[in-house]
């Protein structure tokens, strides 16, 4: 796991980024897990630590963040274990960004369309300024759960069951898994 500190090349809009360090999938988020002690995203058992220090509420997460990116959609639950290694073969290497309370401009996310970025939430998604972009496009199961998009930036609900149900993260996994 990266810790940013004033030294730090990274803007300090970014509280926290762990998981791969060439992904094709970022998962932006509002707020940081507990990090246990001696952790490391590398390690085998990062996963279930963070868990283990979080409870159900990074559970929820990791699982479907898991779902999202496993390659095939029934080995979810054998990928989970591994999300922050590497060079994974069952997967779609991603990582995890915290933003702090305001992000540079969404437009530069867009550079590389060879990444996905995944803002979850709207308190996430606040924190962004959006110039150039408009998320014009819609993945949808009603109203409330909603997937806005013009690729590779997409708008999701917060990871949460009530909000991201399978059914939604059907509709959204083909367009993560295109060029993968």
């Amino acid at each position: 796991m990266k810790m940013l500190d004033e030294n730090s090349s990274t803007p300090e809009s970014i509280s926290h980024y762990f998981g791969a360090s060439t992904p094709k999938i970022i998962f932006y988020l509002p707020s940081a897990p507990i990090i246990p002690k001696h952790w490391l995203a590398i390690n085998e058992q990062a996963i279930a630590q963070l868990i283990h220090a979080n409870g159900n509420h990074w559970r929820k997460i990791m699982v479907i963040i898991s779902k999202l990116v496993c390659k095939e959609f029934s080995d979810w639950r054998k990928v989970q274990p591994s999300l922050f290694q590497q060079n994974s073969a069952a997967h779609v290497p991603l990582a995890i960004v915290i933003v702090n309370d305001s992000f540079e401009k969404a437009d530069d996310l867009a550079l590389d369309p060879n990444i996905m970025h995944i803002i979850c939430g709207k308190n996430t998604f606040s924190r962004f300024t959006f110039e150039n972009i408009k998320l014009d496009q819609n993945l949808s199961l009603n109203e409330k759960q909603t997937i806005q998009y013009h690729h590779p930036i997409f708008l999701t609900p917060y990871l949460d069951y009530r909000q991201f149900p399978n059914a939604l993260i059907a509709l959204l996994r083909p367009l993560l898994h295109q060029n993968n």
